[in-house]
Order: C-alpha cells, then sequence, then structure tokens
C-alpha cells in the first residue's frame, strides 16, 4: 500500500458507520476479511478505501483491533477496546457503545457551532452599526451644530475618520468580530470543561458495567479487574486513564481498600465503591454492573444539564445583551442632542 494509503482517515460520521457493518458482519457470523472485501467498491468512498487498508493490513498479520483503530486518532482507544473485547467474548455491545459515543460528540459538535450563530450575527451587526453607521450618524449632528460643547470636536474627528475612512471602519469591524468570537470559543471551551468530567465519569462506568455484565470479567481476580478498570479509563479519554493508571497498578498488587487503591481526588464516593466492590469482591457482578450503570445515566444528565446552559442559555443572553446596547447606543446618540438642546433652553 502506498503512503498515502496507510495514513487514510476517517471523519466520524464515516467511522460510525463503518463500524455499524462490522456489527452487521458479527451478527451475521460473516469473517472480518471477507465483509471488508465486500465494502471494497469505489461507489463506498471512504469507507470503501479504509475498508481496504484495514482488510489489507489484517491479512498482513495485523491485529484486527489495531488495524481498524487506527482509522481514528481520537477514538482509537474505544475502537481497540471494543474490538478486543468482542474477539474475546463475541459480543457487539462494546462496538455499539463505541459509535454511541461517536454521535453523541458530532451531536455535541453541531450543538456549539449552531449555538454561536447567533450571537456572532448579532455582533457583525452591531460592529457594522457602529463602525459605519453610527460615525455618519454624529457627523450628521456635529454638523448640523444643534448645540456647541467645549468637548464637541474630539469625538467629532473621531466620527469623521470611520465615516471618511473605509478600510479603518473595516478594520475595526473585523478587528471586534475577531475578538469577540475568540472570546465566545474561549468562553464556551473554558466552560464545557466541567461537563465533560461528568461526561468522563458517565463513560468509565458504563463501560466498567459492560465490561463486569460480560462473561469471565466478574469476580475473577485482581488481574480481571484491574484490566476492566484499565480499559473503561482508557475509553473515557487519555487524561482520566493517566489519573487512574495508579489505581490499577495498585489492584494488581492485591489492594482492596480505598487508602491503598490511592483513587483520584475527584472520584465520586458512589464510583469509588462500586470499584472498591468490584477489586474485593463483595458483591456479584450483576449487582455492580447495575449501580454502574445507573451512575452513568446520572452523569450523563448532570453533563447534558451544565451543556444545555452554556450551548443554549448563554449565547442567546449574550445576544440580547447585544442588540439591546446596540439600540442604547444609536439612541442615545440621535438624542442626546436634543436632550442638550432642551437643557440649554430650560436654562
Amino acid at each position: 500500500m502506498s503512503d498515502t494509503a496507510d495514513s487514510t482517515t476517517l471523519d466520524n460520521e464515516s467511522l460510525a458507520m463503518l463500524l455499524e457493518e462490522i456489527i452487521a458482519m458479527a451478527a451475521s457470523g460473516r469473517s472480518l476479511v471477507s465483509g471488508l472485501a465486500d465494502l471494497d467498491d469505489g461507489a463506498m468512498g471512504k469507507i470503501g478505501s479504509a475498508a481496504s487498508l484495514v482488510r489489507t493490513r489484517i491479512e498482513n498479520g495485523e491485529p484486527a483491533s489495531a488495524a481498524i483503530a487506527s482509522l481514528s486518532e481520537k477514538y482509537r482507544a474505544p475502537i481497540r477496546v471494543s474490538m478486543e473485547i468482542m474477539a474475546e467474548t463475541g459480543s457487539t455491545q462494546p462496538i455499539y457503545e463505541t459509535v454511541r459515543l461517536i454521535r453523541e460528540a458530532n451531536e455535541t459538535r453541531r450543538q456549539v457551532q449552531l449555538s454561536v450563530v447567533n450571537p456572532m450575527f448579532n455582533v457583525v451587526v452591531a460592529a457594522t452599526v457602529t463602525f459605519f453607521v453610527l460615525p455618519w450618524i454624529m457627523v450628521s449632528l456635529s454638523e448640523a451644530e444643534l448645540i456647541k460643547s467645549a468637548f464637541s470636536p474630539t469625538p467629532t474627528e473621531i466620527w469623521q475618520t470611520f465615516a471618511q475612512n473605509f478600510f479603518i471602519a473595516g478594520a475595526a469591524t473585523v478587528a471586534v468580530v475577531g475578538l469577540f468570537g475568540a472570546m465566545l470559543y474561549w468562553n464556551l471551551k473554558r466552560s464545557l470543561r466541567g461537563s465533560d468530567v461528568s461526561q468522563s465519569y458517565s463513560t468509565f462506568c458504563r463501560w466498567v458495567a459492560m465490561r463486569v455484565g460480560l462473561p469471565h470479567s466478574a469476580n475473577a481476580g485482581n488481574t480481571e479487574a484491574g484490566r476492566v478498570i484499565e480499559t473503561a479509563a482508557e475509553v473515557a479519554g487519555p487524561q482520566f486513564a493517566e489519573a487512574w493508571a495508579t489505581v490499577v497498578e495498585n489492584i494488581r498488587r492485591g489492594s482492596q481498600t480505598p487508602a491503598a487503591l490511592a483513587m483520584p481526588k475527584t472520584t465520586p464516593e458512589p464510583v469509588g465503591q462500586c470499584v472498591i466492590d468490584l477489586v474485593s469482591g463483595r458483591r456479584d457482578g450483576a449487582s455492580i454492573a447495575l449501580d454502574m450503570l445507573r451512575l452513568s445515566d446520572l452523569y450523563r444528565q448532570t453533563s447534558r444539564r451544565r451543556r444545555t446552559w452554556w450551548i443554549d442559555v448563554v449565547p442567546q443572553r449574550v445576544s440580547a445583551i447585544l442588540m439591546i446596547t446596540m439600540i442604547v447606543i444609536i439612541l442615545r446618540a440621535i438624542l442626546q442632542p436634543l436632550f442638550d438642546v432642551v437643557s440649554e433652553v430650560v436654562r
């Protein structure tokens, strides 16, 4: 294969579709290699090219989990883990979960992109009015000389500069829009970190529950419990896996108490208790899996509530504030000279 083929990657939606095809192959009992060969069709586009690449790598002796995981840098860990679990247990549930992760991430990305459209449109309108329309209004009012002020030349010259120089007005508009866009993006990314923590624990709990619920996983000793925790943490993300690496080592050494396991400080108490029960064998796997699924749903709802606040509520309020501020500025610019005239007459 050429270097171009070796570096083939798929967009998230195409990757999800390919994984669904793999699920269908497993459900029908077809071998992975023959199924990928059927997908190697020009009409399949990126999916066909990716299927051809994966099939070639498998035929050359590369593990199927590694070959398929190489199609995505971001989802390399969940794809690899899910393929390994399917090869070991025959269950396609891990691949279903991987597809769900990909689709949820795509939906979140679309929501964030849509959430910035309205505020950005409003700031474009506000900046255009401020640097193109308002200067002409102010210059016209100044030339009308409704009332003279000792401080009037300075602002008048500023407005004349914008009114007479299109380049300066355009540069100011672009600068304001760009700065606002950068601040909005930074704020959204920073604000969503809290929901990402909840989402990470939701993913971790779900994959622990799924792994414990599969054959040869529950109550199989510290080595197997360590593997369950390790793979679930890898799926939750590289930072999460790094935070739990020490816990995995302690589990494999035989530790079973909270102090000995040294779980991260951010670990919710219910999650920590389930991990201890899994390691110590105090409860059966089905009970632990049920609790973990409930915790996963809880943290998922928490993440969604926070994300909804920052994606939907905050941008709407920012847009409203921008529009109200722009209207107030325009009205003040138009009406202030009249108020000054009235004040002078009254005096």
